[in-house]
């Protein structure tokens, strides 16, 4: 996407965002909310379309349209009821707005909006607008993780989360970090074991190394191999060979609290990007039939409650000498790279499927993979967000986390903060 394309779309994801804010202000049920990119009366300035199910059962239908500038837009005519006109201003503070009679109205800078006109059939008016320092850019995404409209209600975040997973399949994606709770490492702390061993504990070496190849010091299998060194089996210890923090089958563990989703929700898909069968071991124990793909032989039977996905291989328990599996690993940097510049293998096709699609909610990711955030960006859907969980680290500067949610909101995502991993299984308890 070209860079002035990315603005714009970033600019219509934020206009979006403040839509279905000012629709959860004013007491609008996530479950009356549809989408829609067409219609049969053709209007070519309209970006998109919102189908309301109103408290009274009424069908009311909003024409959205956004313009990326107030010059030349004649704003008598597109008051029309049914009309919600986003503009781009330059400073809310200086600018006097059009007050409408039958449309909504929002002018927004960018950092600052004022929303103006009818919703529902109500007259709203309402501000967004702080003194100084910008609040969209800097800190709204951020801040509404906390908001509520009453003391006992769902936050913003969680409305949004209701939303588009009551209304879209959803994928649950999967990374090392599920694991963590359970006594295992994520995968920062399992590339660094494995390179300690392979490196005998010489730090100074590991440091040297890093300073010329960075961060992965597993480039390529052929230097492993020459060395005497048995990925695969030292690879299956890291996996499975750990002391338990929390017990897999306890209630309370997050991989747990998934196969509750799962068990809930029916055409849930799981994308995992981990090696383990941690997830099959706890479905098997409750009895929830599941298909398990790692390459493309798979056969998926349809009775299956869930189909996990392993777009990076398979290693079950002891199977490190099996070629059917270690074949499956996506794990050093060649592999990585003939996986990713192959746009048709199924591991590509299934997660832009499901990244443009559905619903995707990120679980145990750091999102530092430069090859998933390429997929993200090419698989960008103007009318959904995806979510992505994410702990808080002790210490850690308050504006760090509100770069980071914003930063995340230029691949589509939506960060909801943690301060434990219960929270996980707590917030997704509450999804219909």
């Amino acid at each position: 996407m070209r860079k002035k394309d990315r603005e714009n779309y970033i600019f219509n994801k934020k206009c979006l965002l403040i839509l279905l804010y000012l629709y959860y202000l004013n007491g609008v049920s996530y479950k009356n909310i549809v989408f829609r990119s067409f219609g049969f009366h053709f209007d070519p300035k309209c970006n998109f379309k919102v189908v309301v199910n109103s408290s009274h059962d009424h069908i009311h239908k909003y024409v959205v349209h956004i313009y990326n500038s107030i010059f030349k837009v004649n704003l008598e005519e597109i008051d029309v009821m049914g009309n919600v006109n986003f503009f781009k201003i330059k400073n809310l503070k200086t600018f006097d707005p059009y007050i409408p009679l039958s449309s909504l109205n929002i002018y927004f800078d960018e950092n600052n909006f004022l929303a103006i006109g009818f919703i529902e059939g109500k007259k709203i008016r309402y501000t967004l607008k702080k003194e100084g320092s910008s609040i969209f850019k800097d800190e709204l995404l951020y801040l509404l993780n906390l908001d509520k409209k009453e003391e006992n209600e769902d936050s913003f975040i969680l409305y949004l989360l209701k939303l588009f997973t009551y209304k879209l399949d959803t994928s649950l994606i999967l990374g090392a970090g599920m694991n963590v709770n359970y006594g295992a490492k994520d995968w920062k702390n399992l590339i660094s074991a494995l390179n300690e061993r392979f490196y005998e504990g010489n730090e100074e070496r590991i440091e040297e190394i890093r300073h010329y190849v960075g961060n992965e010091l597993f480039v390529s299998s052929k230097i492993l191999k020459t060395n005497g060194f048995d990925t695969y089996k030292e690879l299956n210890k890291e996996l499975y060979l750990f002391k338990d923090y929390v017990d897999f089958t306890d209630p309370s563990s997050t991989l747990y609290e998934l196969t509750n989703f799962i068990d809930k929700h029916n055409k849930t898909t799981v994308i995992t990007y981990n090696y383990d069968t941690n997830l099959e071991y706890i479905l098997k124990k409750r009895g929830i039939l599941y298909n398990t793909v790692y390459d493309d032989n798979a056969f998926l039977i349809k009775d299956a409650k869930v189909d996990i996905y392993h777009v990076h291989g398979l290693l079950p328990f002891d199977k490190y000498n099996e070629e059917k599996f270690t074949d499956s690993l996506i794990f050093n940097e060649s592999e990585y790279y003939y996986l990713y510049n192959n746009p048709y293998s199924w591991n590509i096709a299934k997660q832009l499927h499901d990244f443009i699609f559905k619903t995707n909610i990120f679980i145990g990711i750091s999102l530092t993979d430069p090859n998933m955030k390429r997929l993200l960006e090419l698989a960008s859907n103007f009318l959904k967000f995806n979510f992505i969980f994410m702990k808080k680290e002790d210490n850690f500067d308050s504006n760090t986390f509100r770069d980071v949610t914003n930063y995340f909101f230029s691949y589509d995502l939506i960060t909801i903060w943690i301060d434990d991993y219960k929270e996980i299984g707590e917030r997704l308890n509450k999804l219909d």
